[in-house]
Parts: structure tokens; sequence; C-alpha cells
């Protein structure tokens, strides 16, 4: 679609306030968001989704209570004008970059793709102009109520949602491989496996009785296209190592039998979504946030690190195979202890799930 196109799309969209507008940045966030849209659609609320990633499978999916619009290039002009009761996100930093608020837009509601904590790995202000967030567990909910008061932002409201997305991992059935199955799943950081290290661990990785599966953040694929063709090119080497471009992560992760990752927060995904432990690769931090020490918390995914996994340096990862046998001796009794922890760190998913829904109904307007 070129962008007069877009245009004239954009234009028509402004006419008609809606009742819920969703924003996916890339096919990878429907996922997060999909529960809820089915639930709104149950209780016949219609929902705008404007996506950025003409892949998204939603884009097959219209129907009539639910709009699916690709919108690229004149997002920064719809985000300043669009009308709606309520509009939710999994992108932070709304109002301090290009994408504005709209003072035509009810309510806002940020969503986390990630049960990591906020003052780490987000900006400062990532969450500064967002009305409402859907937070994770009680530590999320700390952090944001510390740093309102500490930078003397404004007062958000907190709804205490869980991580719907953990129930879908546990409830999926993993399929049967022929061969075990290592899924290598970084983040996309400058620190992060595929730019400092990838080459030397395929190397080690292609020796195991394993099938290798890579899967990039989508950020690392819109963010660095070069070196994400790279990594394509690589894998090409191996008869034993393949690329995973589905959007969901439930199509691998309850297949997958070891988990590689440096910093990203599929690792709490993983330990807590299929009970098995992660082999973490030591990279520097990842610290969107150079100031996060100011908060005086640890953040949830430094803490945990040493009991969801073990660890391996970059230098030495010719001892890989040990590693991985040291996970096999850490997976006894290791899906109980996850199942207290996530009782002890998540709000409940399914009672808590229950209080965005209701949220977002009642922000709606009657007509």
């Amino acid at each position: 679609m070129g962008f007069f196109s877009e245009y004239k799309l954009a234009n028509k969209l402004l006419q008609q306030k809606k009742q819920v507008v969703f924003y996916a940045e890339s096919r990878h966030y429907y996922q997060y968001f999909e529960k809820l849209i089915n639930d709104l659609l149950a209780n016949d609320i219609t929902i705008c989704y404007i996506t950025s990633d003409d892949n998204d499978p939603l884009l097959n999916r219209q129907q009539i209570k639910l709009e699916v619009i690709y919108i690229k290039w004149m997002l920064g002009f719809l985000f300043s004008k669009i009308r709606t009761d309520v509009m939710i996100m999994t992108m932070p930093d709304l109002g301090n970059f290009l994408f504005k608020k709209s003072s035509n837009v009810g309510t806002y509601i940020y969503m986390f793709h990630a049960a990591v904590s906020t003052h780490q790995q987000y900006r400062k202000q990532a969450f500064y102009n967002y009305d409402a967030i859907f937070c994770i567990g009680e530590y999320q909910e700390k952090e944001i109520r510390l740093a309102e008061v500490k930078y003397q932002q404004k007062s958000k409201e907190i709804i205490r949602y869980g991580y719907p997305l953990l129930a879908e991992i546990e409830n999926k059935p993993g399929i049967i491989n022929k061969k075990p199955t290592i899924l290598v799943a970084p983040s996309w950081f400058d620190g992060c496996i595929f730019e400092i290290c990838i080459e030397e661990l395929l190397q080690q990785l292609s020796k195991l009785p394993y099938s290798i599966i890579l899967r990039s953040h989508p950020e690392y694929e819109k963010r660095k296209k070069k070196s994400f063709r790279r990594i394509q090119k690589l894998a090409k080497k191996y008869e034993n190592v393949s690329i995973d471009t589905t959007p969901n992560v439930l199509e691998k992760l309850p297949s997958t039998d070891i988990l590689i990752t440096d910093r990203s927060g599929i690792a709490l995904e993983f330990s807590f979504g299929t009970g098995k432990p992660v082999l973490f690769i030591e990279t520097v931090l990842k610290q969107t946030n150079p100031d996060w020490k100011e908060l005086g918390i640890e953040p949830v995914e430094n803490r945990l690190r040493s009991e969801i996994g073990v660890t391996i340096l970059t230098t030495e990862l010719n001892q890989v195979q040990e590693k991985i046998s040291e996970l096999k001796n850490m997976s006894y009794d290791f899906a109980g202890k996850m199942l207290q922890l996530k009782k002890d760190l998540f709000y409940n998913s399914d009672e808590s799930y229950k209080n965005g829904l209701d949220f977002v109904l009642t922000k709606l307007k009657k007509d």
C-alpha cells in the first residue's frame, strides 16, 4: 500500500469514533491481545485492530465487529487524531517520540508483552503517558508506583491483570519431536546472542544430537535487518539448524526441550509455562534505562536468573554439553518449584484477567 492510499485510509478511519482500538507493531503481538479481543467481541463490542505488519494473520479475519487495518507510514498522523473510547497497546513510550497522544482517546491502556520488570529494560518514562497499566504481578505494580513518586509522574490506574499467555503455554500440548529440540531465542539489544556469539554457539550446538531452532525477537528483525539476514545465511550452513518465523510463541515453546537465551523475557515464559529450566548465556545487562538502580529494586529478570536456570559464559561455549547436563539435573522437581514461584510472583491469570476485561467495558461510553 502506497503513501496516498494509506492517507485516504487513515482519513476514512478518523471519520468515525471507535469503541476499542488495538495497535500492533507487528504480527507477533496479537498473541497478547487475542484473549481480550475474543472476549470483547463476545460482549458485542466493536473493535478496530491496527497493524503495521502486512503479514499479520489477523488481516484475514475481518468480521462484522472486527475491523482490521494495515497502516505503517501514516501512523504519526493517525495517532495524533484517532477517536476512540479505549486504545490498547504493547508499545511503550507513548507520546515521547513520533506517536503522540490524541485528545480524542478516552483511556490509553498499556499491556505487557513480557514478564520482566518495568525499570531496567524500558526507558524511564516509558509508561508516563498511559492512563492505565495492566500489570502482570505485584512487583510491576510496586515499581510503577515507586517511579511515579520518585520522578513526580502522574498516577496511573493499575489493573491487576496477570499474564494470560502463561496459561496458554501451559495448556498447549507439546508435539513429540523426532529429535530433542533446542530453541535459541535472544532479546534484541546490542549485547544479545545474535550480536556477540551466535557463530561459536552454533558450531558447538551443531555437534549435538538436537534440532536447533533460532527465533529472533520481532524488534531485532525490524531494527537490524542486515544482521538478521546474516543469521539466516548462517543457519543454512548447518543441517540441523532452522529459523522459526511463526508469530506466536505457542507454536514452538511447548515442544521445546531446552531454551537458550540471554536477557529475554521468554525465559520467564518458558520456565513458568513449561516447567523446564533455562540455559542462559551470560551477556551484559539489557539496560534501556541506565538509571534503573535509582529505584533500589532488583529487576525480577535479574533476581530469578539463578532460580530458573543455569548460566554459561561466552568464553565457555565449548562446555555447552556439560551445561545441558546441569539443566537435566536441575529438572528434578523443577516444575513444582515453578508452580509455587508463579503463584507468589504473578497475579492469578484466570481470576485477574477478568479485572482487565471489566475495566475496558467500564471505559466504554454509552451512546
